[in-house]
C-alpha cells in the first residue's frame, strides 16, 4: 500500500517537470513495462507510477484541448452560463467564475463544460446557481510572466479555469434564464442579515464560508505581516474543530439513548457529519478536503479496528487529493497545507517529552507551552523555503502571533462561528453567537495590526541557505551532531561551494530588464545590486504594476533601494505606480519631463552618470505642466567610456517629435531600442530607425489590448530593417545582459518559465544571443 501511494504521488507530481506533454504512446510503453515488471517480480512501483502519470497527462491534455476550443483572438459571442461563485449581497464584486452550459455561435465549437472567469461592470444581484445568457467578449488567458510576482496562467490552472470573458453592451442584453439558487447561497443569504450589526463581517464570512472578497488590501497586509492569513480561511484546523464538536454532541446523544451496539459509533459519525458540513460551507477548498479525507480515513480505521501510522494516513490523503485533481499541486494551498501537517508529524517523531500523566499539573502546563513554542519554531524554520517560493518572504512575527491567536480562535471564535452557522433559524441564538464571535476577533486583529512591518522579503540568492536550515532542523534530532559531524560538515561544504562558485563567476557589466506589465512600460537598469527604474506601469483600484510586479522582482533580486527613477511622461500606463515606489523605496534621484514636486527636469542636454553608465537625455526640449506622449523623456544609456552596447529609452514619443528630435546633431546610434508608443503606427518612423540603427527592438505590450497594438505595419518595418523584434506579450519579461562588445537576451516565457500549460500558440523559435 505504501509503495503504491509513494509511486502514484511521484507520478502525479512529475507533471511539474514537463515543458511539453509526452505522447500517449510513450505513456503506454511505460505502462506495458510496469505490467511486465509486476508479472515477473510482483513489484507495483513502476505500474503505479505509470498509471498515475498517465492519468495526470490525460487531465492535462484535456485541459489544453478545452483551452484550444476557445478562439485565439477575442470573439464576441453569446453564452449560457451557470454561476459558480458565492456572493455576499453586502459586498459588490465584478469578477466571478461560471461554468459554460451552451453557446449561440456557429463559428465556435466548444468542449463542454468550460470554466470561465467573467468580468461584469455594475452587474445586477447575482447568486450562485443562477443561469444567465450573456453577451461576452471571450478570450484565452495570457498572464504576465516575470522573474517574480503573480502568475495568472498558473493560477488559472490551479482552479481549472480555461478562459476569461467580459460582459459587453450590444444588441443583445443579459437575460436571467433561471433564478434557482444553490443551497449554500441560500444559507449565506440567511446568515448575512444577522451579520450586519457586527464590525468584522468580512472576517466572520471568511471563517464561515471561505468567502474573502470583503477583506480590504490593508487587511491582507496585516494578515500577511502577522502570519495569520491561514486562520482567516477555513483550514484543516477548523475542520478538525468541527469534527470534535460533532463528536462531543454525538457522545452526549449516545448517553441519552439505549446503550446498544447500534449507537456505538454515533460520536464518530456525528463528528464526520459536522466536518463534512463545514467543508461544504467552505466550498470544499483544498485544506478542507485534506482535513476531511484524513478525518474520514481515521473514522474508517476506527470502525474496522485497523491501525495505521499517522504518516501513512497523510500519505494516502495526499495521493487521493492528487488523484481527484492533479492540478491542485500548482496552488500554494496544497504545499502549505500538507507542509504544515508534515512538519507536525516530523515534530512528533523527534519529540521525547516525558509522560504527562506522571507530572504535576503545573509541570504538565509547562510541557504543553514548551511543546507549542517548539512547534511554532519548527513551522517557522521548515516553512521558510515554501513561504519564500510562493510569497517571496516570511513573517518574523508568525511564531508569537500564532502561539496566541491559534488557541484563542480554536477555543472561542470557531465554536461560536459554527454554532451561529447552524442556528440561523433561531435568530436570537445565532445573532448572539455572531456578536460574541465578532467581539472575540478584536484581540486577534489587534495582534495582526501590531505585527505590521514584520514581513521580511527574501532574495532568491538565499535559497540554498533556506534549504540548509530546513535540512539541519529535521536532521538535528535524528542525527545528533556528536555522532554525525561529517554529515553536517558535508552539507555545509556543499552549500558554501555552491555559493563560492556563483559569487566568483565573471559578473556582467549591466542588465536591462523590460518587464511584462501588459499595456504599459516598466524598465529596470541594473548594475550589481543597484537599480535605476524607467517608468512604473499602470495603476488600478488598490493595486499597481509597481506593487504587484516591480516590488516582487526587486525583492527576488535582493534589492532594497532604488537609486533613481525616471517617468517618461504622465500617462497612467507609464507613471501609475510611481507614488508606491517613491513611498516604499525613496529613490535618491527622480526625473520627469513635466513639473513634479521633488523631481528634476528631464530635458534635452541633461545628463548624469550612475554605476559606470552615462544617461543622456535626447528629448523633450522643455518641461511641461503635464507631459503628453509627444513630451516623453527619451534617454540614451551606455557605458561612460563609450564601449559596449547602448540602449535608447523612448517612452511614447510620436512621429512628429521623432523628426524634430532627430534634427539635432547628436549621436543617435543605439544597439537596443525600446519601441516607441508600444508599436503604434503613430511612431517608429523610418527616419528614426535610420538614425538609431538598432539590432534589437523590444516592445512592451499586453496581448489583448483594445488598440490592437503593436501595429503590423510597424513590426514589419523593424523586420524589414533586419532588426530583431521581441514583444513582451509573447516573451514575458525580456532581460538583456550586456558584456564588453555584445549582449545576450533571455525571454522569461521561453528560457526560464517554459512549461506545458503556457500558451503553446505563443511559442516561437528564439535565439539566445545576438
Amino acid at each position: 500500500m505504501v509503495q503504491i501511494f509513494i509511486a502514484s504521488i511521484s507520478g502525479f507530481l512529475s507533471l511539474h517537470f514537463f515543458n511539453v506533454l509526452p505522447p500517449y504512446w510513450a505513456l503506454l510503453l511505460i505502462i506495458v513495462i510496469g505490467v511486465i515488471i509486476f508479472m515477473v517480480y510482483r513489484n507495483v512501483i513502476v505500474i503505479s507510477f505509470s498509471l498515475a502519470i498517465s492519468w495526470a497527462v490525460f487531465d492535462a491534455n484535456q485541459y489544453i484541448n478545452d483551452i484550444d476550443s476557445i478562439p485565439k483572438n477575442r470573439t464576441n459571442i453569446i453564452i449560457d452560463v451557470s454561476v459558480s461563485t458565492l456572493f455576499n449581497e453586502n459586498i459588490p464584486t465584478e469578477h466571478f467564475e461560471v461554468k459554460v452550459l451552451n453557446l449561440h455561435s456557429q463559428n465556435v465549437d466548444f468542449v463542454f463544460p468550460l470554466r470561465l472567469m467573467v468580468v461584469w461592470k455594475d452587474p445586477p444581484q447575482l447568486k450562485q446557481g443562477q443561469i444567465w445568457r450573456l453577451p461576452v467578449r471571450l478570450s484565452r488567458i495570457v498572464g504576465r510572466v516575470n522573474q517574480a510576482g503573480f502568475d495568472g496562467e498558473q493560477y488559472a490552472l490551479s482552479r481549472s479555469i480555461h478562459g476569461s470573458a467580459v460582459v459587453i453592451n450590444g444588441d443583445a442584453l443579459p437575460i436571467r434564464l433561471s433564478s434557482s439558487v444553490s443551497v449554500r447561497q441560500q444559507w449565506l443569504d440567511k446568515i448575512t442579515p444577522l451579520l450586519k450589526s457586527t464590525n468584522n463581517q468580512s472576517y466572520l464570512t471568511a471563517l464561515t464560508f471561505g468567502l474573502r472578497d470583503g477583506l480590504k488590501a490593508q487587511d491582507w497586509v496585516y494578515l500577511r505581516d502577522s502570519g495569520l492569513a491561514h486562520l482567516l480561511a477555513i483550514s484543516g484546523l477548523h475542520i478538525g474543530l468541527a469534527m470534535l464538536m460533532g463528536w462531543w454532541l454525538g457522545y452526549l446523544l449516545r448517553l441519552c439513548l439505549p446503550q446498544t451496539y447500534y449507537w456505538l459509533w454515533l460520536p464518530l459519525l456525528s463528528g464526520l457529519i459536522f466536518a463534512l458540513g463545514y467543508a461544504w460551507l467552505a466550498g470544499f477548498s483544498l485544506p478542507t478536503i485534506r482535513a476531511l479525507l484524513m478525518c474520514l480515513i481515521v473514522g474508517i480505521l476506527r470502525i474496522t479496528a485497523i491501525y495505521w501510522l499517522p504518516w501513512q494516513v497523510l500519505l494516502i490523503t495526499l495521493g487521493l487529493c492528487l488523484l481527484w485533481d492533479p492540478f491542485v499541486s500548482y496552488s500554494a494551498g496544497f504545499w502549505l497545507s500538507f507542509g504544515a501537517v508534515i512538519i507536525f508529524l516530523v515534530m512528533i517523531m523527534t519529540e521525547n517529552s516525558p509522560v504527562l500523566a506522571n507530572l504535576t499539573w503545573y509541570q504538565r502546563c509547562y510541557q504543553r507551552i514548551k511543546y507549542l513554542c517548539k512547534l511554532q519554531g519548527y513551522l517557522l524554520l521548515l516553512m521558510l523555503p515554501m513561504q519564500w517560493w510562493w510569497f517571496g518572504g516570511v513573517s518574523l512575527a508568525a511564531p508569537l502571533t500564532n502561539l496566541i491567536a491559534v488557541p484563542w480562535l480554536s477555543i472561542i471564535t470557531v465554536p461560536l462561528v459554527l454554532i451561529g452557522a447552524i442556528t440561523p433559524w433561531w435568530p436570537w441564538l445565532s445573532s448572539w453567537c455572531w456578536l460574541v464571535a465578532d467581539f472575540s476577533l478584536l484581540p486577534v486583529l489587534k495582534i495582526a495590526a501590531w505585527s505590521h512591518g514584520a514581513w521580511m522579503m527574501l532574495p532568491a540568492s538565499i535559497t540554498p541557505w533556506l534549504v540548509l536550515i530546513a535540512i539541519i532542523t529535521v536532521s538535528w534530532p535524528l542525527f545528533p551532531l556528536m555522532h554525525f559531524r561529517w554529515f553536517y560538515s558535508s552539507i555545509i561544504f556543499i552549500v558554501l561551494s555552491w555559493r563560492w562558485e556563483n559569487d566568483n563567476q565573471k559578473p556582467s557589466l549591466w542588465t536591462l530588464s523590460v518587464l511584462d506589465v501588459g499595456h504599459g512600460l516598466a524598465v529596470l537598469i541594473q548594475n550589481q545590486q543597484r537599480v535605476f527604474v524607467y517608468d512604473t506601469g499602470n495603476v488600478w483600484d488598490e493595486n499597481s504594476i509597481a506593487k504587484s510586479v516591480i516590488a516582487p522582482i526587486l525583492a527576488d533580486k535582493g534589492i532594497t533601494a532604488i537609486d533613481g527613477l525616471v517617468l517618461s511622461h504622465a500617462d497612467s500606463d507609464h507613471a501609475g505606480g510611481s507614488d508606491y515606489l517613491i513611498d516604499r523605496y525613496q529613490p535618491l534621484e527622480k526625473y520627469s519631463s513635466d513639473h513634479r514636486l521633488g523631481f528634476s527636469e528631464c530635458i534635452t542636454g541633461q545628463r548624469w552618470q550612475w554605476q559606470g553608465l552615462e544617461f543622456v537625455v535626447k528629448w523633450p526640449p522643455k518641461a511641461t505642466p503635464r507631459a503628453a506622449n509627444s513630451d516623453s523623456c527619451v534617454i540614451r544609456v551606455q557605458a561612460i567610456n563609450g564601449n559596449g552596447p547602448s540602449i535608447l529609452l523612448t517612452g511614447d514619443i510620436d512621429a512628429k517629435s521623432e523628426l524634430v528630435m532627430l534634427m539635432q546633431d547628436q549621436d543617435w546610434q543605439s544597439d537596443i531600442i525600446i519601441v516607441p508608443h508600444h508599436g503604434s503606427s503613430s511612431s517608429s518612423t523610418q527616419t528614426l530607425l535610420d538614425a538609431v540603427q538598432p539590432s534589437l527592438a523590444v516592445v512592451s505590450i499586453g496581448y489583448f489590448n483594445p488598440w490592437g497594438l503593436p501595429s503590423a505595419t510597424i513590426a514589419a518595418r523593424y523586420q524589414t530593417n533586419n532588426i530583431d523584434w521581441i514583444s513582451t506579450q509573447d516573451s514575458g519579461q525580456v532581460t538583456v545582459t550586456m558584456s564588453n562588445n555584445t549582449y545576450s537576451v533571455k525571454q522569461y516565457r521561453y528560457h526560464y518559465s517554459q512549461t506545458w500549460y503556457r500558451p503553446q500558440w505563443l511559442a516561437k523559435q528564439l535565439n539566445n544571443s545576438y
